[in-house]
């Protein structure tokens, strides 16, 4: 924490976002605060219409009446002010403030219409109005300074009119009272610059926070991210699949279908055009595909050339019409292919469609096996189509 040359730690500076934030934060318990010292102070306050009976008995019912006629109310007024949470913390601060320098107005107009001389000594309690305004509400610092001006105003503005009042009076009155300002004012300051620190170091703890979230949340995208593609991998496979375990249940599951599809003479393709158009072919097949599935559909990269498809909740005819989807589009995309050793004379793609639970591990290797199986089939029948694999009745569509 930095220091002033008083050795006082400074008051730390909030931008415009960070004040408004500061605000936000502390509001409720503030608000709550404010409420209980309101009613604390207030009954304070008013419990010193005894002290004037017992002192100043010349002036209790003026006492009284100003102290519960005028004073209450506006203790009462505050309070109901103070229970707006729309209200911002700092008017609900100027508001209570404000009814403290009343009372402490009145309890000048108290002491300035008593002949009793021991309103002398009384008068020393002025400091009382100090510390609250500064220690007791723990206002925002700069409103606890003109808190003490306004308190001080009042105060040395009226102490002319109490009978007695000499030089020799004031200077011992304010040798009092102003070093009570002082220090009143000083632990306001520090106050001040303790709760901003505070404020400060939980936002950038906040932050810090966030950016290892977002950092993490980066390199979990990437662990599970094709850096060709940009489809998910089998790390990303893996966790869709895990994802839907959790969010359906096992009955649902068994509803599901895996679309594995495969590049036709990828390695051919890969021989005669090199590596990098290979690379060019992977990506654009990669994003044809995506563009024909919905984006809540997870296709990944399964490996090389071959690309799964994860389809919970749907029926075998629905997966056969996006397998075929799937098939087109990637035809569709007329990327030259004169090595096939077919009539193909472009890339295609080969999918084996496999339909069952993937509720656990085991039923989902044997549906990704099945998938696999009905993908070779595919391939050893021409390539360019799909197959979906023989459920246990033995019946089968090819196309």
């Amino acid at each position: 924490m930095d220091r002033h040359w008083s050795h006082l730690a400074a008051l730390p500076r909030l931008t415009g976002e960070q004040a408004a934030a500061f605000e936000r934060a502390r509001s409720a318990e503030r608000s709550r605060a404010l409420s209980r010292m309101t009613v604390t102070i207030a009954a304070f306050y008013l419990s010193y219409a005894l002290v004037d009976a017992l002192i100043l008995a010349d002036v209790t019912w003026l006492s009284l009446s100003l102290r519960f006629g005028l004073v209450l109310p506006l203790a009462l007024a505050v309070g109901w002010y103070q229970s707006d949470m729309a209200r911002s913390v700092r008017a609900k601060e100027i508001a209570t403030l404000s009814v403290g320098m009343v009372a402490n107005l009145v309890w000048c107009i108290v002491l300035a219409s008593s002949d009793n001389p021991a309103v002398l000594h009384y008068f020393y309690a002025a400091v009382i109005f100090q510390m609250v305004g500064t220690i007791a509400i723990r206002p925002s610092f700069d409103l606890a300074v003109w808190a003490s001006l306004g308190t001080a105003a009042i105060n040395y503005g009226l102490i002319g009119l109490i009978d007695g009042v000499s030089t020799t009076y004031l200077l011992h009155h304010m040798a009092i009272y102003a070093p009570t300002v002082l220090l009143t004012l000083l632990a306001a300051h520090q106050l001040e610059a303790e709760r901003r620190c505070a404020f400060l170091q939980l936002d950038e703890n906040e932050a810090l926070k966030r950016e290892l979230s977002h950092q993490n949340g980066e390199l979990e995208r990437l662990s599970s991210t094709d850096p060709l593609t940009q489809l998910s991998n089998r790390r990303g496979t893996e966790s869709e699949i895990a994802r839907l375990r959790r969010l359906l249940a096992p009955g649902k599951l068994a509803e599901s279908a895996l679309l594995i599809a495969d590049i036709d003479h990828f390695k051919a393709f890969n021989d005669s055009y090199g590596h990098s158009a290979g690379d060019d072919c992977l990506i654009r097949v990669a994003q044809a595909m995506r563009k024909e599935l919905p984006d809540t559909v997870h296709l990944a990269r399964f490996g090389g050339e071959e690309f799964l498809v994860v389809l919970p909740q749907v029926e075998p005819a629905r997966a056969e019409m996006m397998a075929e989807r799937l098939r087109r589009a990637v035809s569709a995309l007329g990327i030259a292919h004169e090595h096939t050793g077919d009539r193909n004379r472009r890339v295609t793609i080969s999918i084996g469609i496999a339909c069952g639970s993937i509720a656990d591990d085991s039923r989902l290797a044997h549906l990704l096996k099945a998938a696999d199986e009905a993908l070779y089939t595919v391939k050893a029948s021409g390539r360019n189509g799909w197959r979906l694999a023989p459920p246990l009745d033995g019946k089968s569509n090819a196309a």
